[in-house]
This record gives structure tokens, sequence and C-alpha cells, in this order.
């Protein structure tokens, strides 16, 4: 059985259905395991201090892991494979996995070293109220993390080189299982130390799922060592610009954990609880696009068909606006509901749902900028254009800590802070500051985006007018949609803190159908164009076969991970 099921997972996706098929199934049932760990942590510690210190701990290991990790990113080893043969591939893969290894392994030991001193000046607070021994122990735990995910991405690039897609699909969910685990099994033994020991393992099965496929085709069978040295020069070299730009994205995430930090006990829960929540419509919608989107990409810029590069673009982003708009108007009028499902139980209580709530709606705002942001990117490293990508990156990482620590001084003031909270409905609650950071997210998000589209416009052009019609379309669906789950939610009645969850569930569910029908009626009004392809599309599936995609590849990376949520 189990010889089996291993077969299936090896097995070769010859067509890029069956491969979007795959990733996109491993995305999902990712999502809900990364939802389970939320649920299990929210469970056990509430929005506490505890969760705050466990969040605050990832940040040194996930900046080692996206700076070294995108040293050897797939979107680089995945080219070089194919320009070998398969002894040479070998010898390069040793080479990459060595050099890898000597670089990882330094730097995690000497951030476990200046771990304390970092970590003190990074988190005064949790430091000062006596939680500094136990973030350095986490910390340290964790810094094992960089090391196994680096090498499972460089294992990656051989099983998506050889289309084994099953494979590096299942580590994300093995990863989140072995958070899972770590909650459930090891916290109980070890105390907090579990959850990060739950961490490694996760990080582990990652990796560990590769190996025996990479064995049997004939990789490791010597010690790795530095064969091809020019070839690492040459590939960490053309990755830096990608490992700048990443390593800038968690630079922000650093400061604004360091931020929510100096709030009150349980903000940076918060913060990461609403921040992971928002992330699984920005995996479903923006990523999926975007990932899917870029073999066609590289293969039409380099073959000299701009026109076409551009047209895949549009076609692309207008199914990202056609999807993510509707699904911010329903996030919104469906927080509460969302996060009582989720994460309502044991610990997380009321107060924690209502302030995670209004966090989790801030962020939705900017769902479709980040799920273009992510499309242009990659537009851009398809054409070659390495640079842009990092000057939005560097602009990003600097405005968001820069404007939230701004928007944090601005809601010190008594007056700002009661207007943002009665808009956002928490004028009674404790610890509302950490909405600031939210704000600064959500807001430099967009301007960022704003900025990345008029420089892709100016170097490309077209894309303004291509994706004009859609925008105002899904607008328009987007607040009748959120209009119409709104009335029947006021005819069901509010929630209350007696609300049970299925009562919860059932109503957030009679809501969200009541937007989603009549987003679809506002679509089929307009003879929206991305509705009628995705309804032609469930045509095929159920009623037609489709026709096979040859020679056509998706490429997805470990490094893409966002902060603490590889799902």
């Amino acid at each position: 059985m189990m010889r089996r099921a291993f077969r299936f997972l090896s097995s070769e996706a010859s067509t890029l259905e069956r491969a979007v098929s795959i990733l996109a199934a491993s995305a999902f049932l990712s999502s809900l395991l990364a939802l389970l760990r939320d649920r299990l942590l929210a469970h056990t510690f509430g929005a506490g201090v505890e969760l705050d210190v466990y969040y605050a701990a990832f940040r040194i290991p996930d900046l080692l892991f996206v700076t070294a990790g995108a040293l050897v990113s797939v979107y680089i080893l995945i080219p070089e494979l194919a320009r070998r043969d398969r002894e040479q591939e070998k010898d390069y893969i040793d080479t990459v996995v060595a050099g890898f290894s000597l670089l990882a392994v330094f730097a995690s030991l000497l951030a476990a070293v200046f771990a304390p001193g970092i970590l003190k000046m990074l988190f005064p607070v949790l430091a000062e109220g006596g939680y500094l021994e136990t973030l350095v122990l986490l910390t340290r735990i964790m810094l094992l993390q960089p090391i196994l995910l680096g090498l499972s991405n460089i294992l990656a690039a051989v099983t998506q080189a050889r289309a084994r897609y099953g494979l590096y699909a299942l580590s994300p969910i093995l990863y989140n299982a072995g958070i899972i685990a770590g909650v459930l099994f090891f916290y109980p033994v070890w105390g907090i130390a579990g959850l990060g020991w739950g961490v490694v393992l996760g990080a582990a099965l990652h990796l560990g799922v590769q190996v025996p496929f990479i064995v049997s085709e004939g990789f490791f069978r010597r010690l790795p060592r530095l064969r091809e040295k020019k070839a690492l020069v040459s590939t960490a070299f053309i990755s830096v610009p990608r490992a700048l730009a990443l390593s800038l994205n968690q630079v922000a995430f650093v400061g604004l954990t360091a931020l929510a930090a100096t709030l009150s006990p349980g903000s940076v829960a918060v913060f990461m609880f609403a921040f992971n929540l928002s992330s699984v419509p920005l995996s479903v919608i923006g990523a999926s696009y975007s990932v899917a989107a870029f073999p066609t990409l590289a293969a039409a810029f380099s073959n000299g068909r701009k026109q076409e590069f551009i047209e895949h673009v549009a076609i692309a982003a207008r199914h990202v606006i056609f999807w993510s708009l509707p699904s911010i108007g329903l996030i919104i009028i469906l927080r509460a509901h969302l996060v009582r499902v989720v994460l309502g139980s044991g610990a997380f209580d009321w107060t924690d749902t209502r302030l995670t709530a209004a966090a989790l709606a801030v962020f939705s705002i900017a769902l479709a900028a980040q799920g273009l942001t992510l499309l242009l990117v990659r537009g851009y490293y398809a054409a070659g254009y390495t640079l842009m990508p990092f000057l939005a990156s560097l602009f990003s990482a600097t405005s968001i800590v820069l404007l939230g620590a701004l928007f944090l001084q601005a809601f010190s003031e008594s007056t700002i802070l009661r207007l943002v909270e009665t808009f956002m409905r928490v004028e009674d609650l404790e610890g509302t500051s950490i909405l600031a950071l939210p704000f600064a997210y959500a807001l430099v998000s967009i301007l960022g985006l704003f900025g990345l589209a008029l420089h892709f416009e100016y170097r490309f052009g077209s894309f303004f007018s291509a994706v004009r019609r859609t925008f105002f379309e899904s607008s328009a669906a987007a607040v009748l949609a959120a209009s119409s789950a709104y009335a029947v939610l006021y005819i069901v009645g509010p929630l209350t803190f007696s609300s049970t969850l299925l009562s919860v569930f059932l109503r957030g569910l009679a809501g969200g159908l009541a937007g989603l029908a009549t987003a679809a009626l506002v679509y089929w009004l307009l003879r929206n164009r991305e509705f009628g392809e995705t309804v032609e599309a469930i045509r095929g599936k159920l009623w037609r076969s489709a026709k096979p995609e040859e020679g056509l590849s998706v490429v997805t990376s470990a490094e893409d991970i966002g902060p603490s949520n590889p799902s």
C-alpha cells in the first residue's frame, strides 16, 4: 500500500492541467491544515504573550531561510538542470547541496550565538517581561528550519524538473502536520520548546518526503562535494537580486513584529492570526495564477513574442481581479464569522475574535493588490528584469515599517484611535492600537502595486487598458455581493458571545452564499468575460475532456512561503 502510494506521488505529471490541479489541491489541503494549526494554537494559548514569543521566534530563522534559500532558487536551478545531461546534473546538485549546507550551517550557528543580543534589541518589551530566555531557546531550535527547508528547495528543483509535482505538493502539507504534532504531542511533554521542535519536524518532513525519489534517480550515491565551483558562484550571483527582494520582505515582517511586541500582550498573535487568515485567499487566487502563468510568460518573452507576453499577463491579472475584489467584500462583511469558526475555541475568547476580525478586514483590503504584485513580479522575472522587483521590495519594506511606526504614533492620540475604533466597531476593546500595523501594510501594498503597474505600463504597455473593464465590473460585483451578505446577516441577527459554533457557521454560510450568488448575477448581467470563461471551464471539466497541453511546466518554490505560514 505504501509503495503504491509513493509511486502515485512520484509519478510524472505530463500536462500543465494535471500539474496545476495537483498544486491547487495541495494548496487547498495545506491551507486547511494551516487553519487547523492556527485553531489549535488559538485554543491552547489564546491571543497571549506565549504566542507573541512563539511568532517572534520565527523572525530570524525565516529571514535566514529566504536569504540563503533564494540563492539556490528553483527558478534558477531548473534552467541550469535543463542545460545538463543526467550525469552532469548529479555533479551540479552535489555542488549546490554542499555549498548551501556550508553557508546555511555557518549562518545558523552565527545567528544562534548572537541571538540573545539581537532578540533583546528587537523585542525589548518581551525581554524586560522575563521572556528573553524562552525566546532565545525557541529561536535556536527553529534555526534548524532554514537548513532543512533550503535543502528541500534544492531537491524540489529535481522533482519539478522530472515533473514529479505530487512529491513537492505534499511537502507543505507535511510541514503543517509537523507543527500540529508539536502542539498536540510535543508541547504537553516539553512545554513551549515542543512548539519549536514541531516546526523542525515539519521542516524535516518537507525535506524527507522528496529524498527517496531523489536517491532513486541516482543522486547522492556519494558524499556531496564542491564539484562545480564556478557553476555554484554563477548560480548564487544570478540569484542575488531575488534573494535581496525576498530578504527585504522578511525584514519588513521583523520590523512589524518588533513594533507589535511593544504593544499590549497578545498583539503579535492577533497580527499573525489575521495575516495567516488573509494569506489563504492570497495563496489560492494570487499565488496560483502567478505560478501557473510564469512558464508561459518566460517562453513567450524569450521567443520574442512580446505581445503574447503582455496578453498572458493581462489575462492572469483580469482573473486575479475577478476573484479578489468580491472576496474582499465578503471577507470584510463576514470577518467575525470567519475568525470565530476558524479560531474561536478554548483560550481564544470573544475579545480576541473581534480584534483579530478587525485586523483581518484591514489586511483583506490589499488582497487584490498583493495578488497582482505577485503576478507582475513574476512577469519581470520572466522577462529577465530583476532590478524592478528589488526596488519595489525595498520601497515596500522600508515604507511598511516607517508607516507602521508613524501610525502607531498617530494612534496614541485618543481622538484618532477612537475614530478608528468606531469605524472598525471595536470601540469597547483594549489593544486596538495593533490595527495600525495592518493599515500600514495594506496601504503600502496598494501604493506599491500602483507604482509597479505604472512602470510595467511604461516598460511593456497596454496593461491598464487590458484590465480596466474587469476592474469596474468586479468592483460592482464586490459592492453588491457585500451588500447582499450584510442584508442576510442583518436578517438572521448579530453574533454574540453566547453564539454556538454551529450557529456562527450557518449564519456566515448563509451570508456567504447570498454574496456569491449576487456576485455571479452581477457578472452575468454585465456579460463579464472572466465569468464566461470560468463557466465554460467548469462545463469543460464536467462534460468534455480537456486537450492535454504538452511541453509545459509549472514552477513553484519553497522560498515563496509567507512568514510563518508555509501553506
